[in-house]
């Protein structure tokens, strides 16, 4: 009975070795979660993310290690994985790692700012020593300052109080008779302004005592009146200073006056003028009579076989000592031209017609070597539209009236443009003008205006191209032998004192060497084009 009993007391607890390989299995189990709890909490997933590769070293053989394990085992490897902490990780100190570049970067920069400390104190020591070398040599090649001229000091006044120049003490009577070889001669440049003394208030400049005489009577008489007459009596305002012109009426005293001439008609003529939009233009009248028809200098009567040859003043208008030289002293055969860069254009055509002088209107054009050949703001361009260079020569005909013709300077870009040159030639033609071609290289003006049927002449030489006497003179012996090849023969010569004064003696000794002055007008389409 008691056999019985036993089994029945452990008949419902099963096979034991079954059980106990169940609580093996269930212990196995209960290792390989931890170890797995373990391993989560020590690496993270920050840490996953950086060192995917560790996870790659726990393969299958280390579960199969676990596996095998049994569960006393497992408890004990539990509990001291468990028990222990997770391994120090060291510290990195940046500094240690970067340290180094930062502090070669320091020295770097400290080595370039001495660097340019010693370049500093080099370049101010050489500044000094220039300025040094430069006094020195200022003390000995400078000299001593010119001392004041007692003449142009008036009494009463000192270096501190400010200096007054009274230009017009300068002007002194002149002789009778002046050696024509003479060099030096008084400046006749009228009375000048005086400037308020040093910390006076400021006010309009006053003239001297002389002048404000005169202006205080009735009528200006001398020289004051033909300063009010050129308007050149004005106050300047202060610190507008004194101008002197570098060319005065004194210093074309040695050229010979030519016997004076009759006038010519008075210009301009109604009907041959028409209002543009900068001032009156040029046309041709309804009756067919040209600008070049009335305003030309008529063919001298008595007829000759000699060579002629026909001369033109340019540039004037810019000065007025040299314009009003030229048209006083110059025989009235020779053609004057006017530049359209003047004022008081109307007065000068008025004085040269008045003495016998046919006028020329200057027209500039672009050079080929501008800037170093500047022909001015207005002239014409190459590169412009036809329609924008006629705009500009209208305007330049606008300036003034009673010219028979247009003179071309500079040009010698422009003028080689075939297509600029006909419409320039074609607006000449239009309102009655003559060309004149200022002789520039490569240019296509003659044979333009000659396929135009436009009256043309051309400049065959400048005479004053090389300055001095010995040249000029050179140059007139050049242009009688090219009269005498040619028959007829131009030139061109600005107005300055040696070539008046030595076109005043060639022109008187015409007669006898058998050539004949006539004016520009005159020789129309009579050259050959070249």
């Amino acid at each position: 009975p008691s056999g019985s009993n036993d089994d029945d007391l452990f008949e419902g607890l099963g096979d034991l070795d079954q059980i106990e390989a169940e609580a093996a299995e269930r212990t196995e189990k209960d290792a390989t979660s931890a170890d797995d709890d373990e391993f989560g909490d020590t690496f993270d997933s920050d840490s996953m993310d950086d060192e995917p590769d560790v996870l790659d070293e726990f393969d299958q053989d280390d579960e199969t290690d676990f596996a095998d394990l049994d569960s006393d085992e497992a408890q004990d490897l539990d509990s001291e994985t468990i028990g222990k902490e997770a391994p120090d990780i060291p510290d990195f100190d940046m500094d240690d790692v970067f340290g180094d570049d930062e502090d070669e970067e320091e020295d770097d920069e400290e080595a370039q700012k001495a660097k340019l400390k010693k370049l500093l104190i080099l370049a101010g020591g050489g500044v000094g020593v220039a300025v040094v070398l430069g006094g020195v040599a200022w003390w000995v090649l400078g000299g001593e300052p010119a001392a004041p001229d007692e003449q142009m000091v008036q009494q009463g006044t000192s270096s501190q109080s400010g200096t007054v120049i009274d230009l017009g003490d300068l002007v002194q009577e002149q002789p009778e008779s002046v050696a024509p070889m003479q060099s030096s001669q008084p400046l006749d440049t009228g009375s000048a302004m005086t400037s308020p003394p040093t910390g006076a208030a400021p006010q309009q400049y006053t003239q001297s005592s002389e002048v404000a005489d005169a202006q205080d009577a009735p009528v200006a008489t001398g020289e004051q009146a033909e300063l009010q007459m050129h308007g050149l009596a004005v106050q300047m305002e202060p610190g507008a200073g004194v101008v002197i012109p570098s060319g005065t009426r004194a210093s074309f005293d040695m050229v010979a006056a030519w016997p004076k001439s009759g006038a010519l008609q008075e210009a301009p003529f109604k009907e041959l003028i028409q209002n543009g939009e900068h001032g009156p233009l040029p046309i041709i009248g309804e009756d067919g009579l040209t600008p070049y028809d009335a305003y030309a200098r008529p063919e001298p009567r008595e007829k000759s076989g000699n060579p002629k040859v026909a001369l033109v003043i340019t540039g004037l208008g810019m000065s007025r000592a040299a314009t009003e030289a030229a048209i006083t002293t110059m025989p009235p055969d020779v053609t004057m031209a006017l530049s359209v860069y003047a004022r008081g254009l109307d007065f000068w055509g008025k004085q040269a017609r008045l003495t016998g002088h046919e006028l020329l209107l200057e027209v500039p054009s672009e050079s080929a070597d501008f800037p170093f050949s500047d022909p001015g703001p207005n002239a014409l361009q190459s590169l412009a539209p036809p329609e924008k260079n006629i705009e500009q020569l209208e305007w330049m005909l606008s300036r003034t009236t009673g010219y028979y013709g247009v003179l071309t300077t500079y040009g010698s870009k422009f003028l080689s443009v075939e297509e600029q040159v006909k419409a320039v030639m074609a607006a000449i033609k239009k309102r009655g003008l003559m060309y004149v071609d200022g002789g520039a290289q490569d240019s296509l003006g003659t044979r333009v205006a000659y396929n135009a049927k436009t009256n043309w002449a051309t400049v065959e030489m400048t005479l004053d191209s090389v300055p001095g006497r010995v040249a000029l003179d050179a140059k007139l012996l050049e242009f009688e032998e090219m009269a005498r090849k040619r028959a007829v023969a131009v030139a061109r010569v600005s107005a300055t004192p040696l070539t008046l004064e030595r076109l005043s003696v060639w022109l008187r000794s015409l007669k006898e060497k058998n050539l004949k002055l006539v004016p520009l007008s005159s020789l129309a389409n009579k050259q050959l084009i070249r």
